[in-house]
């Protein structure tokens, strides 16, 4: 371990934030709106109420109608909003529900994986429903067990969360072969498919779930711009659903949700066709420099990922906690995980990619620390 702290090198600004997964680059048609925007008076006027433009846009891609579509500034709000009321209308749509419910707070159980977006399970536990946590793990590739998820439903069903591509393992977890005939079967669960990350996949390895919300009542698809389009700073999700359930959240918000820039993004962001692409490919250049620069590194392991960000784990004993900490005296964040349930991830860290020269300096500084 090498105590030397130098200057970081061109390009690499501190501190380093590679903990959080916003994306890197944003659609060269981006940029231009941003130019076409550098004027005194290009932001006087309101959009459309309802960000008519967008939607249509979003469902021309997506293979939905625009009354499919819910728009928010984030996914994240879309989940404190949208999953809260899903729970609570699920509870009550049943007398044995609500027995349930009062009787041990299974009334609509949340079904997720072990490792997952955490906020979903953690905050469930938090204000008292049952989480039940199926197993994914590094011993099977970090698959999901349909047959498992499925026997789960048969005890009763839920709300089932699954990101796809899974935050933080970068793995597709489920594919639509085999969630349509859970969606069929199941009809009273509700499934929510996260596909913030979905972008990162070719559409040729793996088909997106957004054309099946208006044939499934009970599935949701969320969407965000923040990561692949590169836009984390101009706050803007979405949601696919049926209407009815588009339609109530709709009328808990305001009209003029989203600003004249962030919708003249959003279309922007949609409709470069160059973009992905060249995204899915630098992304795969960036991936392996990491790879390849940490496979020296005793004590460390690396799972492939599909997406912009590398799940990795120490086979020494060493922990996620230590390095977060060493490369923070150097001015590097990365992500560690908290203890969820039975689920322990002390030896895990994950890593976000940057541009390259940010790449480089993570690899060197954590030869530094822990080669």
């Amino acid at each position: 371990m090498s105590d030397t702290l130098s200057p970081p090198p061109q390009g690499v600004r501190l501190p380093l934030n590679l903990g959080l997964n916003d994306g890197t680059y944003m659609p060269q048609a981006c940029v231009d709106v941003m130019q076409r925007n550098c004027h005194r008076l290009a932001l006087r006027n309101y959009t459309s109420g309802d960000n008519a433009p967008l939607r249509e846009t979003i469902a021309r891609l997506d293979g939905v109608h625009p009354d499919n579509i819910f728009l928010r500034n984030g996914s994240g709000p879309i989940l404190k909003q949208v999953v809260p009321h899903i729970i609570r209308s699920t509870i009550k749509s049943s007398a044995r529900r609500m027995a349930r419910h009062v009787w041990n707070k299974n009334g609509c159980p949340i079904i997720t994986p072990w490792f997952t977006y955490s906020k979903v399970p953690k905050k469930a536990s938090e204000i008292g429903l049952t989480v039940h946590l199926m197993p994914l793990g590094p011993q099977n590739g970090f698959q999901l067990d349909i047959s498992e998820l499925e026997r789960r439903l048969v005890q009763g069903g839920g709300f089932v969360y699954i990101a796809n591509p899974n935050n933080p393992t970068g793995n597709v977890l489920v594919t639509r072969e085999q969630i349509e005939p859970l969606l069929t079967r199941f009809p009273e669960t509700w499934f929510w498919i996260d596909e913030a990350y979905v972008q990162y996949v070719d559409p040729a390895e793996h088909q997106p779930f957004s054309d099946l919300v208006p044939r499934y009542d009970n599935l949701i698809v969320a969407r965000t711009f923040s990561f692949a389009y590169g836009l984390a700073g101009v706050r803007i999700g979405y949601m696919l659903a049926k209407k009815d359930l588009v339609a109530e959240m709709d009328g808990q918000l305001t009209d003029y949700r989203l600003g004249t820039l962030q919708e003249e993004l959003a279309i922007a962001a949609l409709t470069d066709d160059e973009h992905l692409p060249w995204l899915r490919q630098e992304c795969a250049r960036q991936r392996a420099l990491i790879q390849d620069g940490l496979a020296g590194v005793s004590g460390i392991e690396v799972f492939d990922s599909e997406v912009n960000f590398l799940l990795c784990r120490f086979t020494d004993g060493r922990t996620g906690d230590w390095l977060k900490a060493a490369l923070a005296a150097r001015g590097v964040l990365i992500k560690t995980f908290s203890p969820l349930a039975e689920a322990h991830y002390e030896p895990y860290f994950r890593v976000t990619l940057g541009t390259e020269a940010e790449n480089r300096f993570l690899v060197d500084q954590i030869i530094a620390v822990a080669g």
